[in-house]
């Protein structure tokens, strides 16, 4: 019996000197060392378009409609949201507005941070589009 815990004993320590061990091989990342976005740059907006038509796509900020460009029916377009875009809130909606069609989408309210870009993708069926921030 002595032995059997002499030998979970010394496992135990090997396990541990092998965790703490491990745990400093990962790169660290201090965060505190980037230098933060700046709040008036362009915000860049991918527009990958799955749909059949071409869309006129719009950003909805501060209560009116600003027109961003159109997109080509299968294909991507980026374009780069100019700070005045974004509003004094950061807040907007997306819309499309296929060309020859009377449906059209709109995203959610998104709140895009200073250093972040938005890629949209406008699927066949309109109503199943999605929007990610990163």
């Amino acid at each position: 019996m002595r032995f059997t815990l002499l030998r979970s004993a010394s496992c135990t320590l090997m396990l541990l000197n092998g965790l703490i061990a491990s745990s400093g091989c990962g790169g660290r990342h201090a965060a505190d060392n980037d230098p933060a976005p700046d709040p008036e740059a362009p915000t860049s907006l991918t527009i990958n378009n799955d749909n059949l038509l071409d869309a006129i796509v719009y950003v909805y900020h501060d209560g009116q409609a600003s027109r961003v460009g159109t997109v080509t029916a299968s294909s991507s377009a980026n374009f780069m949201l100019a700070r005045w875009l974004l509003g004094p809130t950061r807040n907007i909606r997306l819309a499309a507005h296929p060309i020859g069609s009377t449906q059209s989408v709109n995203s959610d309210l998104i709140h895009v941070q200073p250093g972040q870009f938005i890629e949209w993708r406008l699927s066949t069926e309109l109503a199943a589009s999605t929007v990610s921030v990163y």
